[in-house]
């Protein structure tokens, strides 16, 4: 058994990150809410026979907090990138906002997190599963997990492929067929 520090960094805004964690830690669901600027838990956990101490940065979305996820960035070993499936803007988010300001200063693996799976089969779902997995092809994500902190489907999941990750490495994205001329 080996032991290693890993920095995970959540990012995504108003999509239920800081509720995920405190399922997480809790092991149940806490019906609260208040704004995030930044919040660090560390986290014990024994995956595959390997004993990880997870620093994990709950971030802020606000604009005027951009420089503090900056810090924060530069430190990352994986990015939980989160959208709600029942707020379209947050799931387009992650292409127009986020992919940019985490790749300006660092690539490391990334895990797609679809928060709030409980509200699939409600009306005002507006992003599908498909579009997860669209998502996460075009941004080169590891992986992509739908969750539920509220039910605590896939808490733990999301987590342990954030551990994953770090291992795997950034994916080499795939050639696309080419012609050649001689």
């Amino acid at each position: 058994m080996w032991y290693k520090k890993l920095n995970i960094i959540m990012v995504g805004g108003i999509v239920g990150k800081t509720c995920l964690v405190n399922t997480y830690m809790a092991g149940s669901f806490v019906d609260t809410w208040t704004a995030t600027e930044y919040d660090i838990k560390s986290i014990e956990m024994t995956m595959n026979g390997h004993r990880h101490t997870i620093q994990l940065y709950d971030t802020g979305a606000h604009d005027d907090i951009e420089r503090l996820r900056q810090m924060f960035y530069k430190q990352a070993h994986c990015f939980l990138l989160c959208y709600s499936i029942n707020d379209r803007y947050s799931y387009e988010n992650i292409t127009e906002k986020w992919i940019p300001e985490i790749i300006a200063v660092k690539r490391v693996p990334i895990v797609l997190i679809a928060t709030k799976l409980d509200l699939r089969n409600n009306l005002k779902t507006e992003v599908s599963s498909a579009e997860g997995e669209a998502l996460k092809r075009k941004i080169n994500a590891n992986s992509f997990v739908e969750c539920s902190a509220k039910q605590g489907i896939n808490v733990e999941l999301a987590l342990e492929e954030a551990v994953r990750a770090c291992y795997e490495g950034v994916p080499v994205l795939e050639k696309k067929d080419r012609c050649s001329i001689s």
